[in-house]
């Protein structure tokens, strides 16, 4: 199988299971951010707090969120680019095996001959 179609194979079937992040690092961050920026509005209305007065603890609180949000991407990444290598090598030993099988005599591929 050539290297290029192989690729593509593994590459497909490891985007079925393990999906590569569309978005950027900046853009999970900044999603994480968003949704701690809704969370803190809705705790603060329903609780009657002033959210805005602790202005440290929401820069920090937001950072968190930002290195949460692109620790998820990067989760997601790794997982990715470990499908691709376990699909690229299954796939090499796949094409590796069937040149060998095709080749070898009936003896080497423990077979009884006829």
């Amino acid at each position: 199988m050539p290297e290029k179609i192989r690729q593509a194979n593994a590459k497909a079937a490891a985007s079925k299971y393990a999906p590569k992040p569309d978005g950027s690092t900046l853009t999970y961050g900044l999603i994480a951010v968003s949704v701690l920026a809704v969370t803190l509005a809705v705790y603060g209305r329903f609780y009657d707090v002033d959210m805005l007065s602790e202005p440290v603890a929401l820069v920090v609180a937001s950072l968190a969120a930002f290195a949460f949000g692109a620790g998820i991407r990067l989760r997601l990444q790794q997982r990715h680019a470990a499908a691709y290598r376990a699909e690229y090598a299954l796939r090499q030993r796949a094409s590796t095996a069937a040149g060998q099988t095709e080749a070898a005599p009936a003896t080497l591929r423990n077979e009884t001959p006829q």
